[in-house]
């Protein structure tokens, strides 16, 4: 084996071993403490496979402009090293990852019911894939072209018309603000008035979320009074309620009519009697709290950077170091002050700007090489129309492989890193969240799926913004495997949409976008970004005062807000009696199930029998629940929209009941 070969095989080990090290890192960083560890390696496994197809691309770069004619062996080893890497993340993000997603969101009671259902909910879209694959095999059947070739070309042609159409719109809205991101950041007042802002709209999300999670506890507990304690399902109903955690924060106090008449509508929603209904039951309530904890935790995250902010502030005007409260009582020496003043007021501004100039130029490079892909179809000089394909020619000419490594590095990560970005800015992926530290196995495993898609058609688009490789009459082994048996008509569809890169990022710049999309009441191709934050500075900068003087006595973030439920939330002054606390009326309860269940008769195994059973202890239910907000002075009655609800539903039986005899 060539010498040339080994030392390619040693930079895709490094590559390997950089991509595993960046996604155990990640990792660390996102995932919660409860995310198991099947998921974690799922997640893992994912991210290194996608991080390693993008570190692999400056080494093919280089070893093509690089390389003589004689090149075999260290071709092979890149050529074996994307068949891996590229097919294996097609299948995770297509086929594996859907049903590890679905599986890790499912809430059936064991292992096999969840795969079952997983298989079940991704079947359209199995479907979709398998009609589209039966759809191409049968044309390339009439034309007489069917062959695994043909097949394979197909599925690229398939998976880079929408990687690459999604993904470079996806990419202009991250190199549009990236850039401008940084550069508010640098500003002190400008900073600290979005984190005021981020505050005030953390805290809406918050206090929503926990509603939420309230509607379902108080599902959980309707439906667990109702269903007998002898039940076949009191297993089922016995997980749920291990499963609900205990609600603090008075909300019965300040709800009004419509909270409570649509909390009613949530609890009469579920029949104790199907196992699909307490499966549901029991994944609204596991979404509910997945959703609230990672909003408590960007809550957190929110009131911390808050902190940041007014202390850089307060420093810059004072011209002295402040720390945030949480930080106050650590003691360090005069000249480590100075030092950190020196750069975080001083330095650190200059950077962050120095910084954004910068990346904005290569922002703009890239949009320009994007919306002139397709000059170099006409034009013999189109490779100088491309910022990156002149800085590789210059890398070229230096004969140095660092240099060339270098210049193909740092755009493409840039590139993929605007991606990434976007995807969590746009509105139909915002059921998802990456949390430092408090992120779920289910947004885990949806960020990895969304990096393996993206991975290789952003990592081709880049080679297609390099056209000085095939002006020196060279390819990369990446665009041979990529080209191969694909017809030129299915190439071009690549070049139309980077085309309009360029009126897409103007439009961005100048929210023309935003208000095309507000027009059409396209919520979801909505981006957001600071101007979708229409909270006000003066409710954020109140709640960021209430917690400084919550965290200045002592306490914990979020200790002064209503709605946020901490792991103390049994010692709370504020917390709620447990939802079952009246004993009164659970002895009532309970005597009452009881007298139901001896009063049936031999016959209750009927069906008519069976629902009349069911209606009375449906109705004994919902009159306790209203005998026990009545006896709580803390609680508001039930509203005058559930008495007409329950008298209405009283009629109801009552009619039936008559009918029944009639018959």
């Amino acid at each position: 084996m060539s010498s040339s070969s080994l030392d390619d095989g040693s930079r895709l080990v490094l590559a390997f071993i950089f991509a595993a090290v960046s996604s155990l890192c990640a990792l660390v960083y996102f995932a919660d403490r409860d995310v198991s560890a099947w998921t974690r390696l799922q997640v893992a496994s994912a991210w290194t496979l996608a991080f390693s197809v993008v570190a692999v691309v400056p080494l093919d770069v280089a070893a093509t402009v690089s390389s003589d004619a004689d090149a075999g062996a260290a071709s092979n080893t890149l050529a074996s090293a994307w068949e891996i890497g590229y097919w294996s993340t097609y299948a995770l993000t297509w086929v594996i990852l859907p049903l590890c997603q679905s599986y890790e969101d499912c809430a059936d009671f064991n292992a096999v019911e969840r795969a079952r259902r997983a298989v079940r909910e991704n079947a359209t879209f199995l479907g979709a894939m398998f009609a589209a694959v039966i759809l191409g095999g049968t044309v390339m059947l009439a034309t007489e072209k069917l062959s695994l070739a043909a097949m394979r070309a197909y599925g690229i042609v398939l998976a880079n018309v929408f990687g690459i159409s999604t993904g470079v719109l996806l990419m202009g809205y991250g190199l549009v603000d990236v850039p401008r991101r940084i550069w508010i950041r640098a500003s002190f007042n400008a900073r600290l008035m979005w984190a005021y802002k981020r505050v005030a709209a953390s805290s809406r999300a918050l206090t929503t979320a926990y509603e939420n999670l309230a509607r379902q506890a108080a599902a959980v507990a309707m439906t667990s009074r109702v269903m007998p304690r002898r039940h076949e399902l009191r297993w089922a109903m016995t997980v749920i309620e291990r499963e609900t955690p205990s609600m603090g924060a008075a909300r019965g106090a300040n709800a009004d009519s419509n909270d409570e008449d649509a909390l009613e509508e949530d609890i009469l929603t579920y029949d104790y009697d199907e196992y699909s209904d307490l499966v549901s039951l029991r994944r609204g309530l596991r979404r509910a709290v997945r959703v609230y904890e990672r909003t408590k935790a960007q809550y957190v995250a929110a009131i911390n950077e808050a902190f940041r902010a007014e202390a850089a502030e307060q420093s810059r005007v004072s011209r002295r170091l402040h720390r945030p409260p949480n930080r106050e009582g650590a003691t360090f020496s005069k000249c480590v002050d100075e030092i950190e003043f020196l750069w975080s007021i001083v330095l650190l501004p200059v950077m962050l700007r120095v910084i954004a100039a910068g990346l904005a130029f290569f922002s703009a490079a890239i949009v320009v090489a994007e919306s002139t892909i397709w000059v170099g179809r006409a034009w013999a000089y189109a490779d100088h129309a491309s910022l990156l394909s002149v800085m590789l020619e210059s890398a070229m000419a230096s004969s140095s492989s660092a240099s060339v490594h270098v210049v193909v590095a740092f755009p493409l990560f840039y590139m993929c890193l605007c991606t990434f970005y976007s995807l969590f800015k746009l509105g139909m992926f915002s059921f998802y969240q990456l949390v430092p530290r408090a992120t779920d196995g289910f947004s885990l495993l949806v960020n990895a799926s969304l990096v393996c898609r993206y991975a290789a058609p952003i990592s081709y688009n880049f080679l297609m913004l390099l056209p000085i490789i095939k002006a020196s009459g060279k390819q990369t082994t990446f665009s041979r495997k990529m080209e191969a048996k694909v017809p030129e008509m299915a190439a071009e569809l690549n070049v139309i949409v980077p085309a309009f890169l360029c009126l897409f990022c103007v439009a961005i710049a100048l929210g023309w976008f935003e208000r095309a999309v507000s027009a059409f009441k396209a919520k979801s191709f909505t981006f957001n970004g600071d101007k979708g934050i229409c909270e006000s500075t003066e409710t954020g900068k109140s709640i960021v005062e209430r917690e400084r003087a919550e965290v200045q006595d002592g306490g914990e973030i979020g200790a002064q807000h209503e709605f946020f439920v901490g792991a103390d939330v049994a010692e709370r002054e504020q917390q709620l009696p447990p939802l079952s606390s009246d004993d009164g009326v659970d002895a009532e309860r309970r005597a009452s199930r009881s007298n139901l269940l001896n009063a049936r008769d031999v016959e209750a195994n009927s069906s008519s029998a069976r629902w009349e059973t069911q209606k009375a202890r449906l109705s004994q239910a919902v009159q306790n629940a209203r005998d026990s907000n009545a006896a709580r002075a803390s609680r508001s009655p039930l509203s005058q929209a559930g008495r007409d609800k329950v008298s209405k539903l009283d009629s109801m039986f009552s009619g039936l009941g008559r009918g029944d005899d009639d018959a």
